[in-house]
C-alpha cells in the first residue's frame, strides 16, 4: 500500500520577479506586523518617467521594508527632490537617461537650491538627499543590474566637510532653566490630572473642584469612555458649551482626563535631557521601559531601543536613576503611564506599547507623538515659560530667573553630551558610554565646539607643565605655575636666542670654550657684534619676524610662549624697532607682504 502512494512534491515554488503582482509598479506600501498598511507612497505622482519611477519604487519597497517610518518618509522626500530636478533639467526622459552625468547635474542642482530665507541648503541636507538616491541606485545595481541600461557612478564623499560647523550647544545654566520650566509645567499638569481622577472616583465634588467642574468632567468622561470627545459629540449630547468655554475650552478640560500635546512637551524635554536620548528614539519609548536595578533597590533602569544602535547586533540603551529624587526620570515615566492609560484602549495594536500617546484633534485617532508635534510644541513651551518667568522677574527683581533660549529638541543630546564631557574632565570615552556610540568619532561630533576646544587646550597645557616638571624637577614646575622661571632653566632656554649672551668670549654658545670667539657672532639679538642696516629691506624682515612671534603666541601655550619666545619678541619690539624711522614703516610693510612666509616656531 505504501508503494502505491503518490509522492509529495516538497519543493518550494518560486515566482519570477516580473510575474509578482506590483513588483514593477510605482506604488510602495509598507505594512506592520499585523498586516496593516502604515505608509503608502505613489511614485507615479512625481514628475518622473514611468520606467524610472517603477525602478526606484521597487528599490524603495525592498530596501526600506524594515526601516522606521521616519527613514521611509525621509527617502520619500529625497525622491520628491530628485523629481523636481528631473522636471527642471528635462534631461531624464527614460531609464536610459539615468547615467553618471545625470547624477553630476543633480549634485550641481542641489548646490544651487536655497531655503525660505534665501540661504543655500546645508551641506548635511544635501548629503542626505544624495545618499537616499544612492541607496536605491546601489540596491538596483546589486539585485537587478539589467534594469539600468547605462553605468551609474556616484562621486566619493561629495560633501566630506558637512559637519565642519558644529551645532549650537546650550550651556549649563540654560539647561537648568529649561528643566526648571519643565518641572513647573509637569507639576501643574499632574495636579490637574489627579484632580480629574479624583472627580471621576467621587460622586461629590472633591476639594479644589467646584460642583460645576465636577459635573462637567464626569459628563465629558461618560461620552467617549474617559477620552475628551469631539465638539460634534458634545453638541449631539447637548452639553453646555458655554460651561466648556468658561473652563478654558476642550484642550484645558482634556488635561483632567488624559495627556495632551501641551502637557506632553515638558515630559518629553525633561526625559530628553536626563537620558540624553536621541529625539526620534525617545518618541519610541515603550510602556515597559522601566527595569529594576539588580543591586540598588533605590535605583531604576530605563531601557529603550534605538533604530541605528548597532550594525550586526543591537546595543542596549540604558540609564539608571535614583527614584528617591522627585523629578527622576522613572518618576516622570510613572506619571506618563498614568496620564496615557485612558488613551491605550483607543490606540491601534501596534501603538499600544508606546509611552508617548496623543489623541489627534484632526484625525481623532490615538497615535504616538510625531516629530512635527515636538517641533511646533517646543515653540509654545518656550513662549509660555518665558511669559511666566517675565512675571516672576517683575515681581522679584532681586532674584531674577534666566529666560529660556530659542532651542530645538535636536540640540539637547549634544548639549548634555558637552556637559558630561566637561564634568568628566575631557574623558570622551565616558561620554561615548553615555551616548552608546560604537565609535568615539561619532561622540566627538557631538561634543565638538568652542567650549570643548578650550578644555582640550587646558588639558594639553597641563600635560606640558607635567612634562616640564619631569625634566627640570618639581621646584621649577611650581615656579612656572607662579609665573616665574628658575634662573638656570631660563638661561638654557634663552641662550639660543642670545638674551643673556652679552660677551662673545664667554664660551656659553654650544661648541665653544671660554676665551674662544662665538661661532654665531653677530647672529644673536643682544650680541655686541650684531649690526642691522637701517633700510626698508631689513625692517621688512624684522616686521615679518614680529608677525611670526605674534602668530605663534595665539597657537602655543601662554606659559611656554612666555618662557621661550617672549624675550625675543620684546627685544624686537622694544629695542630694535624704535631705532627705525617712521618713514620706512610703509615701504617695509609692503615688502614684508611679498616675502616668503616664515616657518612655524613649533
Amino acid at each position: 500500500m505504501a508503494g502505491n502512494r503518490a509522492k509529495i512534491d516538497r519543493r518550494l515554488a518560486t515566482v519570477p520577479v516580473a510575474a509578482q503582482p506590483g513588483a514593477l509598479d510605482g506604488v510602495v506600501e509598507f505594512r506592520d506586523g499585523w498586516g496593516e498598511v502604515t505608509r503608502r507612497y505613489d511614485l507615479t505622482t512625481l514628475a518622473l518617467p514611468r520606467d524610472v519611477a517603477c525602478v526606484l519604487a521597487d528599490a524603495f519597497r525592498h530596501h526600506h521594508v524594515a526601516s522606521v517610518p521616519a527613514t521611509q518618509r525621509a527617502c520619500w522626500q529625497a525622491l520628491q527632490s530628485f523629481a523636481r530636478f528631473a522636471q527642471e533639467d528635462a534631461g531624464i526622459q527614460s531609464i536610459a537617461d539615468l547615467i553618471t552625468a545625470a547624477i553630476g547635474r543633480y549634485i550641481a542642482w542641489l548646490d544651487r537650491q536655497t531655503n525660505h530665507a534665501g540661504e543655500p541648503r546645508s551641506l548635511s541636507g544635501r548629503a542626505n538627499l544624495l545618499s537616499y538616491l544612492r541607496q536605491l541606485i546601489e540596491w538596483t545595481k546589486r539585485h537587478h543590474p539589467s534594469r539600468l541600461l547605462q553605468r551609474i557612478d556616484f562621486p566619493f564623499r561629495v560633501y566630506s566637510n558637512r559637519n565642519a560647523q558644529p551645532r549650537k550647544r546650550l550651556p549649563e545654566e540654560q539647561l537648568k532653566a529649561i528643566l526648571r520650566a519643565c518641572y513647573e509645567d509637569i507639576d501643574a499638569a499632574w495636579e490637574r490630572f489627579e484632580l480629574g481622577q479624583e472627580i471621576l472616583r467621587s460622586d461629590t465634588a472633591p476639594a479644589g473642584a467646584t460642583a460645576e467642574l465636577h459635573r462637567l468632567v464626569r459628563d465629558l468622561a461618560d461620552i467617549s469612555g474617559g477620552v475628551m470627545p469631539t465638539r460634534l459629540n458634545l453638541v449631539a449630547h447637548r452639553l453646555n458649551m458655554s460651561a466648556v468655554a468658561h473652563r478654558g475650552g476642550l484642550r484645558a478640560l482634556a488635561g483632567y482626563l488624559h495627556l495632551t500635546s501641551e502637557t506632553l512637551l515638558p515630559f518629553y524635554i525633561a526625559l530628553a535631557i536626563q537620558t540624553a536620548a536621541n529625539p526620534q528614539a525617545l518618541m519610541q519609548f515603550r510602556r515597559d521601559c522601566l527595569r529594576p536595578h539588580p543591586l540598588d533597590e533605590h535605583r531604576v533602569i530605563i531601557d529603550w531601543d534605538k533604530a541605528r544602535a548597532g550594525d550586526k547586533f543591537k546595543r542596549a540603551q540604558r540609564r539608571s536613576f535614583d527614584r528617591r529624587r522627585r523629578y527622576a526620570a522613572p518618576n516622570l515615566v510613572d506619571k506618563l503611564l498614568a496620564m496615557t492609560a485612558p488613551l491605550v484602549a483607543q490606540s491601534t495594536l501596534r501603538d499600544r506599547e508606546r509611552l508617548f500617546l496623543l489623541r489627534s484633534e484632526k484625525t481623532l485617532s490615538v497615535a504616538p507623538i510625531a516629530l512635527s508635534t515636538v517641533t511646533h510644541g517646543v515653540r509654545g513651551f518656550i513662549a509660555r515659560a518665558n511669559e511666566r518667568i517675565a512675571i516672576w522677574n517683575r515681581a522679584a527683581p532681586e532674584r531674577p530667573r534666566v529666560l529660556l533660549p530659542d532651542f530645538a529638541a535636536v540640540l539637547l543630546r549634544g548639549s548634555v553630551a558637552t556637559e558630561h564631557y566637561q564634568a568628566s574632565g575631557g574623558d570622551i570615552v565616558h561620554v561615548q558610554q553615555i551616548l552608546n556610540h560604537a565609535s568615539v568619532l561619532t561622540t566627538e561630533a557631538y561634543v565638538k565646539g568652542p567650549r570643548t576646544e578650550q578644555l582640550r587646550r587646558d588639558i594639553v597645557a597641563r600635560l606640558q607643565r607635567l612634562m616640564v616638571g619631569w625634566i627640570v624637577g618639581e621646584a621649577e614646575t611650581s615656579a612656572t605655575r607662579r609665573g616665574t622661571v628658575a634662573a638656570g632653566f631660563a638661561a638654557r632656554a634663552t641662550a639660543p636666542f642670545g638674551h643673556d649672551c652679552l660677551n662673545p668670549l664667554a664660551g656659553t654658545a654650544p661648541g665653544t670654550q671660554a676665551g674662544q670667539a662665538c661661532q654665531h657672532l653677530g647672529g644673536c639679538l643682544r650680541c655686541p657684534g650684531l649690526v642691522i642696516p637701517i633700510d626698508a629691506q631689513h625692517l621688512a624682515r624684522i616686521l615679518q619676524a614680529k608677525e611670526a612671534f605674534e602668530r605663534s603666541r595665539e597657537q602655543l601655550d601662554p606659559q611656554r610662549w612666555e618662557l621661550l619666545y617672549a624675550p625675543s619678541y620684546r627685544i624686537l619690539v622694544q629695542d630694535i624697532l624704535p631705532d627705525f624711522p617712521d618713514a620706512l614703516q610703509a615701504p617695509a610693510a609692503a615688502l614684508a607682504a611679498n616675502l616668503p612666509r616664515l616657518p612655524a616656531l613649533e
